[in-house]
Parts: structure tokens; C-alpha cells; sequence
């Protein structure tokens, strides 16, 4: 068992998950690593969130209560400048943690205590509702259990269908397991409010343009997955416009930086994008199956999106796969969500 000599801030902001808040407290406090706090933020919940919390005796435990419902990024950040530790991690009030995962993410964060880390990971499985495992991801590396990936080198985990880690690694990683350098989170400005969906991605991209970062290639968290999870935005029709706001963000910090390439990045990171948004189970699928507004007003977003990728990628004309997935968005949504589950399960 690795020491308890690095001090670490687990933070939980919460809002009205009271059916899921018990399963990730728990997974917390019954860590094998012990030297940590849990900074909990309720962004005023009208649910028994206060009785959930104040149920445990744990002196570990540091609750708070916002005067008003700040929103989930605003509270985050909130709860990082609470917190007292110099590594600090936001889980989200419905995932869990896997008994051994602080300290295995300590023990690999250990070997490399001589460098100044950006961030470190595990691999994530995802759970549904009721917990149950959905898909585990495959184990990347051969005869090592973690990696240190120079600064840059971890972008393409943000890369929507790009190119791979050194041509070969593809890791499922997410945000609520992320331990991160306090010093250097806050540095970078933490989350963004004003790219409120990609505010995950674009932090973590800032960091590791930036900073080493270290993966641990084992699944060691839990990331809940529910019905309408991530779909807001293809609901709403907003998918397009929040993806482009964060690549604009993140050009900007590149050129602010000074950060070079061996290659076209702008040019990688749209074409990317462009194959992920036609690809068959992709954003233009996602849009056209949860868009809540009339049929011509989906008609109108399918527009906005070929004009998109043709404008970014003109061979999409010589694609099979364009034409089968414009062709298959323009099917009433229940096929297409039938047709979504189907592909899901194989």
C-alpha cells in the first residue's frame, strides 16, 4: 500500500441527485487511500441532498450550501478554491469510484513525484441507471500499467475520430476522474462558463498542451451513463455551435501560448470533427434523433451540418458513408433511436 503523503481534495457539486448522491459518497469514503477531504457543494437542492449529507459522521467530509443555484461550472470552480489540498479531483454526483482507485492513481502519480505532472487519469467504464456495466474498455498497454505522455501528446484523446496516441493508444478516460494539479488548474483559469458543455474538454486540452499528464491503463471508475445524458445539446440543435466555440477557445490558447505542431492542427482538429459528425453513429445521427423542435426545423440543422462538413472536407461527396448517414437523419427519430440501441448493444 503506497503512503498517505499526498494530500488530495475529492470534490462532489451537487444539484437535486439525492437517487444516485449515497452510491458516490460511499464510493468515496471507503477508498483504500485515506488522506483526502470531500468538499461538497450543494447548488441549492430542493431534494433531501442536506439529509444524505449530514448522515455521514465522516470527519473527512467539508459541506457547503450555495445561497443560490450557481450552476454546476460556477460551483465546481467554487468548490476547487475551498479546497485545502494540492491535487484536487470534481466527481460528479452520480458516478463512483472503484475501491483501490485513489491509490492507485497515487502510486503511479509517486514514480514521477520529480516532475511537475499536469493532470493524471484512469480509464473509465460506463454504468447505466442502475449500475450496470454498459462496455469496459480494452487494456491499451503491453507489460506497463500507466504512461507518461509529454506535453501535446494527449490531445488526441479530445479529438473526436483522429488519430490515435502515438498512432496506436486510445484511452476512455473522463473528467470526474481526473486528479489535477491544483496550481496548474487554477493557473489555466479552471473551467469555463462561457463554453458551458466543452468546459471539460477544453481544460484538459489546455493542460496537457501544456504540462505531462499520466494515464493509468486500468478501468478504476465508474461514469454513469443515463437516458438523456449528453443529449441536451442535440436536443436543443446547439451540438454544432458548442463544439466550434471550444475549438475556437482552444486555438486561441494555442496561439497565446505559442504552442508549435509538425503539423496542420486547425486542419486535423475540423477534419476530425467532420468524421465524427457524419460517421453512422455520430453527431449528425445523435442530432436528428433528439432534436425536439418540428421536422422542418430538423430539415434546417441537417442543412447547417453537410454544409459544415462539405465546407471543411469536400471529399465527404465522394463518401458512401455521407450519403447513407444524411440519408438515415431524415428518418422519423423513433427508427432512428432503434436503430441507435441496436448499435449500441454489438
Amino acid at each position: 500500500m503506497v503512503k498517505n503523503n499526498f494530500s488530495l481534495s475529492i470534490c462532489i457539486p451537487t444539484f437535486n441527485r439525492a437517487s444516485y448522491l449515497s452510491e458516490t459518497i460511499q464510493s468515496i469514503l471507503s477508498q483504500t487511500y485515506t488522506n483526502f477531504e470531500l468538499v461538497i457543494i450543494n447548488d441549492g437542492c430542493t431534494d433531501n441532498t442536506d439529509s444524505i449529507v449530514e448522515s455521514y459522521r465522516d470527519k473527512r467530509v467539508r459541506y457547503f450550501k450555495n445561497k443560490k443555484n450557481l450552476g454546476y461550472i460556477k460551483t465546481m470552480n467554487k468548490a476547487t478554491m475551498l479546497s485545502k489540498a494540492e491535487w484536487v479531483m470534481h466527481v460528479s454526483d452520480d458516478d463512483r469510484m472503484m475501491p483501490t482507485m485513489l491509490e492507485e492513481m497515487i502510486e503511479v502519480l509517486s514514480e514521477y513525484s520529480n516532475q511537475e505532472i499536469g493532470f493524471v487519469v484512469p480509464q473509465s467504464v460506463n454504468i447505466n441507471e442502475k449500475g450496470e456495466l454498459i462496455n469496459e474498455p480494452e487494456k491499451q498497454l503491453v507489460n506497463k500499467k500507466n504512461i507518461l505522455l509529454k506535453p501535446k501528446e494527449f490531445i488526441f484523446n479530445f479529438t473526436l475520430y483522429g488519430r490515435k496516441i502515438h498512432d496506436k493508444y486510445v484511452f476512455n478516460t473522463s473528467f470526474p476522474s481526473t486528479l489535477f494539479n491544483k496550481r496548474i488548474l487554477i493557473e489555466l483559469g479552471m473551467s469555463s462558463i462561457d463554453v458551458p458543455v466543452s468546459h471539460d474538454i477544453l481544460i484538459e486540452s489546455k493542460i496537457c498542451l501544456l504540462y505531462p499528464i499520466l494515464v493509468v491503463d486500468k478501468p478504476l471508475f465508474e461514469y454513469r451513463i443515463h437516458e438523456n445524458w449528453g443529449s441536451s445539446l442535440n436536443r436543443n440543435g446547439e451540438y454544432l455551435t458548442e463544439y466550434n466555440h471550444y475549438l475556437r477557445e482552444l486555438f486561441l490558447f494555442i496561439d497565446k501560448n505559442k504552442i508549435d505542431f509538425d503539423y496542420n492542427f486547425r486542419k486535423y482538429a475540423y477534419q476530425s470533427f467532420v468524421n465524427y459528425l457524419f460517421a453512422f453513429n455520430g453527431g449528425l445521427i445523435r442530432l436528428a434523433g433528439r432534436y425536439k423542435e418540428s421536422y422542418m426545423k430538423r430539415l434546417e440543422k441537417i442543412y447547417e451540418y453537410v454544409v459544415f462538413g462539405i465546407t471543411h472536407d469536400r471529399t465527404l461527396l465522394l463518401s458512401l458513408m455521407f450519403y447513407v448517414v444524411v440519408i438515415a437523419s431524415f428518418l422519423p427519430q423513433l427508427a432512428i433511436m432503434k436503430i441507435g440501441q441496436f448499435f449500441r448493444k454489438i
